[in-house]
C-alpha cells in the first residue's frame, strides 16, 4: 500500500496548478485571512513552477511533515507525483476560518465546466507565515 494518501490529497489542493488558472483567490480576503489563502496560493505556485521542494521546505508544516517521514513517504517525489496527477487547473479559496494560530480553508479545485471537489486544508501560524498541518478533509456544507 502506497504511504502517499496525505500526498496525494495534496494533489488535490495542487491540482489547482496548471497554466491558464483563474486567477489569485487570495484577493478576495484582508488580514489575516489573506495570509491563508496566499499560503494556498504558494502551492499553486510552486506547483506551476514544479518546485516540490518549496512544497516541503516552505509550505507543509514540520509535523505534517514527520507524519508523512514516519509513513514512509519521502514528500519531495510524493509532491512530484501529486504534480503529474494532477488534472485540474483551477484553485480557488472559497473560506478562511481562523481560531487563534490555527486556520481551515475550504478550497474547491477543478474548471468550473467540469467536476469540482472541495476540501478542507489546515494550517497553522509558524511566526509570520502559515504552513499546512492537515490535508483534505472533505469540505461539509
Amino acid at each position: 500500500m502506497r504511504a502517499l494518501l496525505a500526498i496525494c490529497v495534496l494533489a488535490v489542493a495542487v491540482a489547482g496548478c496548471g497554466g491558464g488558472g483563474s486567477g489569485d483567490s487570495a484577493k478576495d480576503f484582508d488580514g489575516a485571512e489573506r495570509g491563508v489563502a496566499d499560503a494556498i496560493e504558494k502551492i499553486e505556485a510552486a506547483a506551476r513552477d514544479r518546485d516540490p521542494d518549496k512544497v516541503c521546505k516552505e509550505l507543509l508544516s514540520d509535523s505534517l511533515l514527520a507524519a508523512l517521514e514516519k509513513k514512509g513517504t519521502n514528500c519531495k517525489t510524493g509532491v512530484e507525483e501529486g504534480f503529474d496527477d494532477a488534472d485540474s487547473l483551477d484553485l480557488k479559496v472559497d473560506d478562511v476560518t481562523i481560531r487563534g494560530d490555527t486556520a481551515t480553508a475550504k478550497v474547491t479545485s477543478g474548471r468550473a465546466n467540469s467536476k469540482q471537489k472541495t476540501d478542507t486544508l489546515t494550517l497553522q501560524r509558524d511566526g509570520a507565515v502559515w504552513k499546512i498541518t492537515s490535508l483534505g478533509a472533505p469540505a461539509s456544507g
